[in-house]
């Protein structure tokens, strides 16, 4: 019961006003985008294909993705020591690890939902009323596998350094925006760099007057790196398992206090 409780508290705070109001804006940006991208160009040559893909990768994967990953990931527990109530949490009668795998699978959903929703008004806003279902659910299912890669890697951030908004931001938009244009062996160490070959919008062969043109490829132009799907998954499988094993282990044996102001 101590569980489901966890569970409960950890999905309720995806509803506290300036997180809800975070999660809506950032769920509608992409069909905002596609419809200011509809009014700008003429109708004879908007292509729903290229725009779904480009704004699928860049706003839904390179963007909302990433940033609610690093809000809800790391605030599954900084949020506890900032608000001073983690002394409060940690006498539950329940063993830590499980305390905060329960936060960890409140922020996955928050995270999943929040995401799924926003590339199903993203499928609308491109298509209209009858869009391709078939690309749409496919991106879904690759969206919990990035949401629970991301948010397990910034919650063993939150478990182990000060200030793990910060590291969060520095990876999810510095690191994970640069990696490809450095050589091939740096862009190994990038969560987006397998997405992209998971996710299938980004393997979609566009047609270019007459010509196509592998949107991944445009994606790491000038990064050689050739990643096949199993060795995605399997490397993706490797960081969430390795990510959630070492914040559970921290937050079971290292001692939290709440902060100081200031501090």
């Amino acid at each position: 019961m101590a569980d489901l409780f966890i569970l409960k508290t950890s999905l309720l705070e995806a509803l506290k006003p300036k997180r809800l109001l975070t999660a809506l804006l950032l769920l509608i940006l992409p069909a905002l985008a596609a419809i200011i991208w509809r009014a700008i160009v003429p109708g004879d040559r908007f292509d729903p294909a290229e725009a779904y893909n480009t704004l699928a990768a860049y706003f839904v994967f390179g963007f909302t993705l990433t940033i609610l990953s690093v809000i809800y990931g790391t605030g599954a527990l900084s949020a506890e020591i900032e608000g001073r109530t983690i002394v409060y949490l940690l006498t539950r009668p329940v063993p830590r690890w499980r305390l905060l795998l329960m936060k960890l699978i409140g922020a996955w959903v928050g995270i999943t939902v929040t995401v799924a929703l926003s590339v199903l008004l993203l499928g609308f806003a491109v298509y209209g009323l009858k869009p391709e279902w078939a690309r749409i659910v496919s991106d879904m299912r690759i969206i919990p596998v990035g949401a629970l890669a991301y948010s397990s890697l910034f919650l063993f951030f939150a478990t182990l350094m000060p200030k793990p908004l910060i590291w969060a931001l520095l990876y999810g938009f510095g690191w994970e925006n640069i990696a490809a244009l450095f050589p091939s062996g740096f862009a190994r160490l990038s969560i987006l760099s397998y997405l992209r070959t998971l996710a299938p919008h980004l393997k979609e062969v566009l047609g270019a007057q007459g010509g196509t043109e592998d949107v991944s490829n445009i994606l790491l132009r000038g990064n050689p790196l050739a990643i096949t799907q199993p060795i995605a998954w399997l490397t993706v499988s490797i960081i969430t398992v390795l990510s959630l094993a070492l914040s559970l282990f921290f937050f079971s044996t290292r001692e939290y206090v709440p902060r100081e102001e200031g501090g």
